[in-house]
This record gives structure tokens, sequence and C-alpha cells, in this order.
């Protein structure tokens, strides 16, 4: 029997070699493209081997199969895009043993189950969406640390996702698409989210957060294209960053909160805005836009159901709902 040193030794060089071990059998290991045409068929049974994959099936090319893309040189899955085809059932754990796979799109189907970490192994993957599903319970809190590093869109919008959103998404530095709109979130909106500086489009809407204002941290969210945070139970003024901090702005909806006070002036001067619409709040003050307006592109914007918000905009081509007098 090994010394008393000794035997403390190799338990010390266990204890660090074993969370090297774990973390490389926590990736999707390499396989080949047989191996991935087995996973496709465990995830067509995990599916209770539903119609519209029946074409999953015999000695055929699985890179010409239905849903499914491949890289051409290597032969191994890099997409599985499977929208609208009314699967059923939890993500198979299968799908997490893709080593190549870049993209997973299963929106609109009958997904259920909690958040599917077996994809924590897709260390590739860059586009996720899983919208319009069944999928609930809590986001994990490791979510951001544990999902593929290079993730640009993370899509979970239309589920019964609850409790708190993790602040670790903000570790997720490529995202440029997040949306966690119509789900069942509490809590309050993390500052956290404003370190994502490279998002283009933010939506939050429908959740039943407690009522607060939107963070400070996003002023440094410059480069929003589409910002969504309607039905929120959002409270105080506008922030002066939505006008002043994002330029890029095509879509803002900040309706149905509590925001109070006026529109922040300089919202008529975001040159790319197309849809503004900030009905069903509190907001007060006159507003007159009578003539050019410097959003050249607006073609929608809403405005009633204010607490005492009175005026006119006249832009010819602008669709405009009338402001309350």
């Amino acid at each position: 029997m090994a010394s008393g040193p000794c035997r403390a030794f190799a338990l010390l060089l266990m204890l660090l070699v074993l969370p090297g071990c774990l973390l490389h059998r926590a990736a999707a290991q390499p396989s080949t493209p047989a191996d991935e045409k087995q996973l496709l068929f465990q995830i067509k049974r995990a599916w209770g081997d539903p119609s519209v994959l029946a074409a999953w099936s015999g000695a055929g090319d699985h890179c010409a199969w239905p849903y499914v893309t491949c890289d051409a040189s290597s032969g191994l899955v890099t997409n599985l895009s499977l929208p609208n085809t009314n699967v059923a059932g939890p993500v198979p754990d299968a799908i997490g043993n893709f080593s190549a796979l870049t993209s997973l799109d299963l929106f609109n189907n009958s997904i259920d189950g909690t958040f599917p970490t077996s994809l924590y192994r897709c260390a590739s993957l860059r586009y996720l969406d899983l919208s319009q599903n069944y999928l609930g319970g809590e986001l994990p809190a490791d979510i951001g640390t544990k999902i593929g590093k290079n993730l640009t869109s993370l899509i979970l919008s239309g589920n019964y996702f609850n409790g708190t959103i993790p602040t670790s998404l903000s570790r997720l530095t490529n995202l440029q698409t997040l949306a966690l709109d119509i789900n069942s979130f509490v809590g309050t909106i993390p500052e956290e989210l404003g370190e994502l500086t490279g998002l283009q489009t933010l939506w939050l809407a429908q959740n039943t957060f407690a009522a607060g204002e939107l963070p400070a941290s996003f002023k440094n969210l410059t480069k929003l294209k589409s910002f969504g945070v309607s039905n929120c139970s959002l409270k105080g003024d506008i922030p002066a960053y939505v006008a002043a901090e994002m330029p890029e702005l095509e879509l803002l909806d900040l309706s149905v909160n509590a925001f109070t006070g006026s529109i922040p002036p300089g919202i008529w001067n975001l040159t790319k805005l197309q849809t503004l619409t900030l009905f069903g709040n509190n907001l007060t003050g006159r507003v007159v836009v009578d003539g050019p307006i410097g959003a050249v592109n607006l073609v929608m914007i809403d405005l009633t159901s204010n607490h005492r918000l009175t005026g006119s905009i006249r832009k010819p081509s602008v669709t405009s709902r009338n402001l309350q007098h």
C-alpha cells in the first residue's frame, strides 16, 4: 500500500486532473457522419417517429434528408431546422452530441420540458430558436457560461419560462439577438444585460416583472435596431438615452407600461426609426411636430391612451394614431 505522502500526492493529482476530464466530457465529442446518422435516428425515435420525419430512414445520405444541413467537406451536421413541423416532446438529448452544430431552429412546435442543457455540449452553436413552444421552468443560472460562447441569437419567445432572468446571460458577449418576450419572468430586468453591447434586437415584452425602471446600463446598447419592452410594468421617465444613445433604432415599443413625464424630444431625430409605439402609458406634455420629422423613415406612430399627452404630428405618408386632446 502507498505511504501517506504518496497517497496524498496521488489524491492531489486526481483533484487537479478530474475537473479537466469532466470539462472534456461536457462537450460533444468529435463524431463521424455515420455516428451522426444514428443520432438523427435517435431524435426521430425520441419524438415518437412523427410522419414529418418519415424520410429519416434507410441507407441514404442523411445530409440529403429534409431539415438537415451538413458541412460539405466533413459531412457533419451543422444545421437542424424544423420550424412548424409539429414535433412534440422534450428536446432529445442526442441533439447535444452534434459536435459541429451551429444552428437549431425548433420554432412553433410542441416542444415541452425545461431548457435543454444538453445543448451546452454544442460548443459551435451560434443560432438557437426555441420560440413558440411549451418549455417552462427557470432558465439555468449558468446558461450564459455553459452554452456556446459564440452564440449570436437566443430566441425563447412565447414559452412558459419563469423565475428571474439569469444575469449570466451578460457573458454571451457575441449576442446580437435576445428574445425573452411572452414568458412569465419575474423580478426586475437585470442591469447586467447592458453589457451585451453587440445587441441589435432585444425583446422582453409581456413578462410579469415587478414594477421597475429601464436599467441605466441600457445606455450602452448603442447598436439596438429593435427594442420591445411592452407590458413589463415599467415606470418612471422614458430614459433620455433611448433617443441619445440608440441611433440605429428602427422599432421602439414601450407601450402598456406606466411611464410618466414627457417624450424625450430627441426621439424625433432618430433618422432610422420606422415604428414608434408608446400607447398605454401615463405620458404628459404637448407634442407638436409640424413639418419634416428627423425620422424620415417613420411610418407608424401610436401615442394613444396616455395621461395628458396633447398636440399633433403632421408628416405626409406617416400613419399616426391621434393624440389625446
